[in-house]
């Protein structure tokens, strides 16, 4: 029986650009945030499966396509919007081995997107390993949620200092 590694439901957050948005360019902004906002709602609700990879890897779980099917969309939709892909692991081994199976992860789900269309160029991808728990605790059960991807919405250009 294979081990999953559960990656929780990620959290989607609107980053705003460097110079002003035109009025157009804020509403597209504001819909595509509603759009992911509800994606994520049906995976926190379980209404789908969120993003899920096989134990210790990142070659993603078919149950995971899905919810990234979705989001897929949604950027398609929005083609001027970008998306930005952040892996995080739980405490479990060094952190070196997290550091680059968080790295991985968001790469896979870059590359899933990529699959469905979405241009390379408007997502990037960050791993975090262990860094950025969401519940500081050695249960299985808070693991489970420190394992995730989160996704956030930014109409910056890339060359923008976050």
């Amino acid at each position: 029986m294979r081990n999953l590694a559960l990656l929780a439901a990620g959290i989607f957050c609107f980053c705003a650009c460097s110079r002003p948005l035109t009025p157009a360019e804020r509403e597209e902004a504001r819909r595509a945030e509603l759009e992911l906002t509800s994606v994520m709602d049906m995976a926190s609700s379980k209404q789908i499966s969120p993003v899920e990879f096989e134990s210790g890897s990142a070659r993603l779980l078919e149950s995971s396509r899905p919810l990234l099917d979705r989001v897929a969309a949604v950027l398609l939709r929005h083609a001027k919007l970008k998306l930005i892909v952040s892996g995080h692991t739980d405490d479990v081994g060094t952190d070196e081995y997290n550091q680059d199976l968080s790295e991985r992860r968001a790469g896979s789900v870059k590359m899933y997107l990529a699959t469905k269309g979405v241009h390379p160029d408007s997502v990037r991808v960050y791993g975090y390993g262990e860094k950025q728990p969401v519940v500081q605790d050695t249960t299985e059960q808070a693991r489970a949620l420190n394992r995730r991807v989160e996704f956030r919405i930014t109409t910056r250009d890339w060359g923008t200092v976050y």
